[in-house]
């Protein structure tokens, strides 16, 4: 088997061809159809084309403007409403928006942060 391609057939589903398997690509309005003796197959343009071809490797919509692999996520910041790709982050790291509706898919993601306050070393209440 050569190499493959991922794409989806008439009615929308994803499916693996084998690129040996393509006799021609043509070009359209709505972006190439790739084209077998047997059959027309699309390429993904949209991103709900595009979360059909890779829900099933770990991708979720999290904003209407993302797909984010979920397999590769290490954390989740509720305050920005970001998942990140690196643990700890910083200001360089890759991320991902997640909307309010999306926040059940990542909050697993939550980490605690060390605390900053160190131990008061006094009684609180007067026993000395």
């Amino acid at each position: 088997m050569g190499e493959q391609i991922r794409l989806l057939d008439r009615e929308g589903r994803p499916c693996t061809l084998d690129l040996m398997d393509i006799v021609v690509v043509k070009p359209t309005p709505n972006g190439p159809v790739f084209l077998t003796k047997e059959d027309t197959y699309y390429y993904p343009t949209t991103l709900e084309e595009l979360y059909i071809l890779f829900k099933e490797h770990g991708f979720e919509r999290l904003d209407r403007t993302n797909l984010a692999n979920l397999h590769l996520a290490q954390a989740f910041d509720p305050k920005t409403r970001k998942v990140y790709f690196d643990y700890p982050w910083d200001k360089d790291s890759r991320f991902a928006t997640v909307s309010e509706a999306n926040v059940k898919k990542v909050h697993h993601l939550v980490k605690e942060t060390p605390s900053k306050y160190k131990p008061f070393s006094k009684p609180l209440f007067g026993s000395d």
